[in-house]
């Protein structure tokens, strides 16, 4: 019989918690970049502004953002199971009840408030979840799991926007929403919140737990086991000048990262490229915003996280300058390519550095914090680019905005360091 710390169990088990999150991520984040591909759909049928529209996305980021605070100590509390379960159902009809606005209003509720709730679930069971099941390779497993959500995007907003062709806008939204919460609400049964309730370990740790808890499934017993490693409260995290820091960077960051998902391809409609390509660079956006969470999450267990960071943000802020002069497919293609990459490497680094500054066991809890108080400025992003687009009819001081708090997110990193305890 196996032994309870044999690495092949424990691996094998990490691995398909990190494949269910893969698929979670997938479903939930192609859903959430198909809100592009109806963008034209309802400004065509209903004439309204784009800021009001893209109002309602910014609503959706704000709360699906902030409600991390919540959702993140429920993770910590309940478990991710309970948790997905509900955010399936609130994310599936969300997206499906868009096929019956008529109004503005409409749209804010079903999306803007209800979905919000779904998404806000399936990112919080997903990576505190990792960087609780892995210590040593937690930055190549929370690549491979967070490169689900970069496949996602390649697949669904191009089927997505098939389905607008072929069947209506409507009907679109019917299917996406009932697979969505279907495929959510089956794999939330198969997540598991700590390694110790299956009898295992943390990749990369052997068991420091006493003698009468050899890797024991019992709840209490698990808990103690994660208790012997350097851990920070919640409460305590709050008090550190790094959660602070940290707070301020992905702030800053997030400003304007889904302004391409909401604007871009109605941009490249607006300077004469096709529909077609507008899709193209979306999923080339997904393919490499999956390249970059791998390939960069690998990197960082290897380099460390502060200089994987400042690459992708370097990066990032190249992007922001290139597309300022982009009038071709092909520049829009690369611009999508350099973003995604960039985007995707941030996203896999961000829980990988919260669990190495503050420990696994209130992982959901602090991320769940940092991400509510820095992704709200995710809203701030579209509802601005289409400000600005409704008054100068450009979004050229939309792209500097975004090259400009990227380089304040850059100069953030290099004062971020690991918290003390005080003696």
């Amino acid at each position: 019989m196996e032994e309870n710390g044999n690495p092949r169990k424990k691996l094998f088990y990490g691995w398909v918690i990190t494949g269910v999150v893969f698929l979670n991520l997938a479903m939930s984040y192609g859903a959430q970049y198909s809100f592009g591909v109806f963008f034209p759909s309802l400004i065509q049928e209903f004439g309204w502004n784009r800021q009001s529209l893209a109002g309602a996305f910014s609503l959706y980021a704000f709360l699906y953002s902030i409600l991390g605070i919540i959702l993140g100590r429920w993770t910590d509390r309940f478990g991710p199971r309970i948790v997905l379960a509900f955010g399936s159902i609130c994310l599936g009809a969300g997206i499906g009840l868009i096929s019956q606005v008529k109004v503005p209003w409409h749209l804010y509720v079903v999306y803007g408030l209800l979905a919000s709730w779904g998404m806000s679930a399936a990112y919080m069971t997903a990576n505190p979840t990792i960087v609780k099941w892995f210590i040593e390779k937690r930055g190549l497993a929370l690549g491979l799991a967070q490169s689900g959500l970069g496949i996602g995007i390649i697949l669904i907003p191009p089927v997505s926007g098939w389905m607008v062709t072929a069947f209506g806008w409507r009907h679109a939204c019917i299917i996406l929403g009932g697979a969505v919460g279907i495929v959510l609400f089956a794999t939330s049964f198969l997540l598991v919140g700590y390694p110790e309730k299956m009898g295992l370990h943390p990749d990369g740790q052997e068991s420091k737990a006493p003698g009468n808890l050899p890797g024991s499934s019992h709840p209490k017993a698990a808990y103690q086991q994660v208790l012997q490693e350097v851990n920070w409260s919640a409460a305590e995290a709050f008090h550190t000048r790094s959660f602070w820091v940290l707070t301020a960077l992905f702030f800053c960051t997030w400003l304007f990262v889904f302004f391409p998902l909401v604007h871009l391809v109605i941009f490249a409609l607006d300077v004469g490229l096709s529909r077609e390509a507008a899709l193209m660079a979306l999923s080339v956006l997904g393919g490499a915003s999956a390249l970059g969470r791998l390939t960069m999450g690998f990197i960082s267990d290897r380099i460390g996280r502060k200089p994987a960071l400042m690459m992708n943000l370097g990066l990032q802020i190249f992007s922001w300058s290139w597309i300022m002069a982009t009038r071709s497919s092909w520049m829009l293609v690369f611009f999508a390519a350099a973003f995604g990459f960039s985007y995707g490497g941030i996203s896999a680094v961000f829980p990988a550095i919260v669990g190495d500054y503050f420990g696994r066991l209130k992982a959901g809890s602090i991320i769940g914090a940092i991400f509510a108080l820095a992704g709200m400025a995710a809203a701030i992003g579209p509802l601005v680019g289409g400000y600005i687009f409704d008054l100068t009819h450009k979004y050229q001081l939309a792209f500097l905005m975004g090259a400009l708090t990227n380089l304040l997110s850059l100069t953030l990193l290099f004062l971020s360091h690991p918290p003390r305890r005080k003696a």
